[in-house]
């Protein structure tokens, strides 16, 4: 059961709608809703070329652009703890300094769940161009990461992706363990050269979901088509709130975590996609 939510606040409409998703399941369950900024000093001291062409190189710290990205992280911590008053759900504030993939993995211990953008704008100095926020922050969590598309929409079913691997196994557990699982439609897609081959994956997920009391619904696909699109076109189909997977390919064919079929989806994406491993 979720008891403890940490949200991403870097102002764009990725973060502002991970904090509306926030909002949902935190009303839903009592939790706590952490939204976290981090300025990222890093990025904003790096040594900048002198003018004029001379090669030397500035190698001290921008005390203007620290100064405004605090404005601009005050102005996030103002939006975020007015929405948590509306809704009624308790809201807790971080402010930090520092590398943001690094901080929010550190801060991530202390709740639940990780839930952030699905482009990230953390790189102050970069402007509207998103940065690696969530790639890093991916490749390593302590908790789920749910990441979060510009709009959400109004479906009740998660699509869950499940391959048979460890990976998935795990993510599977891990989205039991928010207790979301137990208020959701769910539908179990698996993949397979064979139809018999995909249901008998998708009997072992279903058994594990039964045993914790979960509505579930078997989809094997007998498909040689690329896991990413089979996924994408049911969470489509079902009307999907969440997607979650952990490493998926065909059977046999296992890629690394955050390898293509990961970024296909993530890339694709119109609803929320919890990833773990």
């Amino acid at each position: 059961m979720l008891r403890g939510i940490l949200v991403g606040l870097d102002g764009s409409a990725f973060s502002d709608s991970a904090v509306t998703l926030g909002l949902r399941w935190a009303g839903g369950c009592g939790a706590v809703l952490a939204g976290q900024t981090v300025i990222d000093r890093p990025n904003l001291t790096a040594p900048a070329a002198v003018p004029g062409g001379s090669g030397l190189h500035r190698m001290f710290p921008d005390d203007r652009k620290i100064a405004e990205a605090k404005l601009r992280a005050d102005e996030f911590v103002a939006r975020f703890t007015t929405r948590c008053e509306e809704a009624g759900v308790t809201a807790r504030v971080i402010r930090e300094v520092g590398d943001p993939p690094g901080a929010i993995l550190a801060q991530a211990q202390r709740y639940d769940i990780i839930l952030i953008g699905l482009e990230t704008h953390f790189r102050a100095t970069l402007g509207g161009v998103s940065c690696d926020t969530l790639d890093r922050v991916l490749h390593s969590p302590p908790r789920p990461v749910i990441a979060v598309p510009a709009d959400l929409g109004d479906g009740t079913t998660t699509v869950i992706g499940y391959d048979g691997s460890l990976e998935a196994a795990r993510t599977l557990s891990a989205y039991v363990s928010t207790g979301l699982a137990a208020r959701h439609e769910n539908v179990v897609v698996t993949i397979g050269e064979h139809y018999d081959e995909a249901a008998s994956i998708a009997e072992r997920a279903v058994a594990y979901l039964a045993l914790h009391g979960v509505t579930v619904k078997a989809k094997p696909v007998e498909t040689r088509l690329d896991p990413a699109a089979v996924l994408l076109q049911h969470a489509s189909e079902y009307h999907a709130a969440l997607v979650v997977m952990g490493a998926f390919g065909h059977s046999g064919l296992r890629e690394s975590f955050f390898g293509s079929t990961t970024r296909d989806v993530l890339r694709g994406s119109k609803v929320p996609v919890m990833l773990y491993h």
